[in-house]
């Protein structure tokens, strides 16, 4: 998830997933490419990233 990667900046994978009430696997499983994330993971991350992941 290239958006992904580009969304988190400078934060850091755990302060993300806190921010996103997501565990930390979660989400580098996602950046990772080994997981797939549901609709609710990605309107987590969203709202804490505050950018777009996938276009609407």
């Amino acid at each position: 998830m290239l958006n992904l990667r580009c969304g988190l900046g400078e934060r850091s994978v755990r302060a993300v997933a806190e921010q996103a009430g997501l565990d930390e696997a979660t989400v580098r499983r996602v950046l990772s490419g080994a997981a797939w994330p549901d609709l609710r993971t990605v309107a987590r991350l969203e709202d804490a990233l505050g950018a777009r992941l996938y276009p609407r």
